[in-house]
Order: structure tokens, then sequence, then C-alpha cells
């Protein structure tokens, strides 16, 4: 299930030029999370994400809880929570993760530096402290948003890089993605609230290790908002499939920043 609880970090795609992570939404949003795709799927979890803004820095929190019943005797417990910062400049990513599985918690954080060269993650997991190098050009999770919207917004209908998982791999991921007819996801279920106005755009990502492109984790269907705001995932791991809508949303303030 940590894939699922993953998803709303590795759909921030693609990392910005600094100056258009300004262009982002400071949002709470809360999501359904059910197992399958289907009108009628069970509901197992919940999912909430807070994007916040204190003029350079943005803080990044990300709740996801699932509860599946494998059998009548056996259930599966699946608990993640992130909080993050990156500043405004795109270059670092700071964080701590808690994740819990059937009641088994585990706590690591890491502090991420990515350039044109190449990043290093300099992480303290549970059971050692670890430095894992990274690619030139490996994106952070905030300023992926802006990056992908610009790029949509610019025209482009397909893109493919390099991104750092802090929830599922603690590692780069290759991402490969593009637009996609809107009837190929899932229709909006009646019980979700509406995102907000502005442009949006049905997207489809496959993603693999970057360390070996040629074993695939999952592939995602979502609808994107121009401000960052996510509906109607639907995640397939080749074993399962979960789907995700948004059922509350609620604008944050942005604050009055001198030279913003």
């Amino acid at each position: 299930m940590r894939r699922i609880a993953s998803v709303f970090t590795v759909v921030a795609l693609l990392a910005a030029p600094p100056a258009l992570a300004a262009d982002l939404l400071p949002h709470e949003a809360s999501y359904t999370v059910r197992l399958g795709t289907s009108p009628n799927a069970p509901e197992i979890g919940t999912a909430r994400q807070t994007l916040g803004l204190d003029c350079q820095v943005w803080r990044l929190e990300r709740d996801v809880a699932t509860d599946i019943a494998l059998a009548a005797s056996l259930r599966l417990t699946s608990e993640s929570e992130l909080r993050g910062a990156e500043p405004r400049d795109g270059n670092t990513f700071d964080y701590q993760l808690r994740r819990a599985q059937n009641g088994r918690e585990q706590a690591l954080s890491g502090r991420v530096k990515v350039g044109k060269d190449g990043g290093q993650a300099t992480l303290a997991l549970p059971s050692r402290p670890a430095i894992v190098e990274l690619p030139g050009n490996t994106f952070l999770p905030v300023a992926a948003f802006a990056r992908v919207i610009d790029i949509l917004k610019g025209g482009l209908s397909s893109f493919s890089l390099t991104l750092f998982d802090p929830e599922l791999t603690s590692d780069a991921l290759q991402v490969d993605g593009g637009i996609v007819p809107a009837d190929s996801l899932r229709p909006a279920r009646r019980d979700g609230a509406k995102l907000p106005p502005g442009t949006v755009w049905p997207v489809e990502l496959a993603f693999t290790r970057a360390r070996t492109p040629d074993r695939p984790l999952f592939n995602l269907t979502l609808l994107l908002h121009e401000g960052g705001v996510l509906d109607r995932l639907t995640i397939n791991t080749g074993l399962i499939a979960a789907s995700a809508d948004l059922v509350a949303f609620k604008p944050l303030p942005r604050p009055e920043c001198p030279n913003s």
C-alpha cells in the first residue's frame, strides 16, 4: 500500500524554474481513496494534502491512511505522513516521513539538494544513515507542480524526466507522461468536490526506477488543475488498482511578501 500512499508525491511530476512556483495555488485538499475503479468500489481510506506558502518557503503536508480487509481474518492497514519544506528556488527539500503498516511504525528524514550537474539525498533511515547520489536535473516535489503546468500551458503534450521520490523509494524515479483523451479518465463521482475555476488537463504517467528503467512500478491517470490541485486519480500497479477523488477543497491565503 506504500504505492497508494506515494501517489500524491510522485504526481509532482517536474521541477520548475524557480520563479514559476509562485503560480501555484496554496490550498488544502481532501480525498477519498477506493480499492478499484468502478462506481461502487469500496472505500478504503482518506488522503489530505496541504500546500502552504510563507514567502520564501513552500510547506507541504500529506497524510494518507488506508484500511483494506483482504479476508475475514486478514486486514492491511497503512499510514503515511509527510512534512516537507522547499524554498522557492527549488534546489533543496527538507522532509520528515512517518509511515506505519499494520501498526509497525517507521520514521525517516532527509535533506535533498539538486542541480544541473547532479544531486544528493542525505537520509536518516530507520536502520542506518545513507547518502544517495542523484542524476543531474533530478527534480523536487513542490516546484514540480509548477513545471508540469508550465509545460502544458506551453502546448507540449508529452514529457520525460527524473524526479526525487521521498515516500516510496527515497530515490530517483523516471517519469514519462502526457495528455490523454478526457474520456480515458474515470467519470467524476457524484459526491466529489469541484476543482476551482481554471484550466485542467487529463494526464497519464508511467513510473520506473531511474536506476533500473526496465522495471515498471505503476501507471497513473489524473486530472491536473493549473493551480496544482489534483482530482480523479487512478493508480494501477499491475496487481491492484486504486482510485482517489477530491471531496473537499479550500484555498489558503497567499502571504504579502516583499518583492513577490
